[in-house]
């Protein structure tokens, strides 16, 4: 066997192309875990284009857009953030501890992800700043990739993309 791999480093033509097809290799390897290249992610609802799903009935309810899903500490939490509409159905909406969003992975209806913390209530909300709710994510029921459904007074958003 290392007789062959000797001849054939020794040919003329192999040790260039082997060289050509390494280079290649390490550029694109840097240029993807630089950010430069993305790779396409398997599904119409993942990277990091993907829209957020919207819901004119549910801004028109609250006063806010859901804006972003993201796992966070270590795969122990989930964070919903969301951006302020109209500052006095958002205050509403904050106040609100007894009813929070419910947000359960897609495909998964028996198992909600649980909700551990809302914001301080009681400050004013800007229109268009972003505030959060923290879930638990115990087991890692929720993970990066995922879509989640969102189920709020106001109505729901299905294939909600996670970051």
């Amino acid at each position: 066997m290392t007789a062959v791999a000797a001849r054939l480093v020794k040919s003329s033509w192999i040790l260039p192309v082997l060289l050509a097809v390494l280079s290649v290799t390490l550029v694109g390897t840097v240029l993807v875990r630089a950010g430069v290249v993305r790779l396409p992610q398997s599904g119409p609802m993942h990277g990091p284009g993907a829209k957020a799903p919207e819901s004119l009935q549910v801004e028109a309810q609250l006063g806010i857009r859901f804006s972003h899903v993201a796992v966070v500490g270590g795969g122990g939490l989930v964070e919903l953030t969301y951006t302020v509409l109209d500052p006095e159905k958002a205050t509403t909406f904050q106040s609100d501890t007894t009813h929070p969003p419910t947000m359960f992975r897609t495909g998964d209806s028996d198992n909600p992800v649980h909700i551990a913390a809302l914001m301080k209530q009681g400050h004013n909300l800007r229109p268009g700043q972003t505030y959060f709710i923290l879930y638990e994510n115990p087991h890692g029921v929720v993970r990066s990739g995922d879509t989640v459904r969102i189920d709020s007074k106001a109505g729901e958003l299905a294939d909600f993309p996670v970051e």
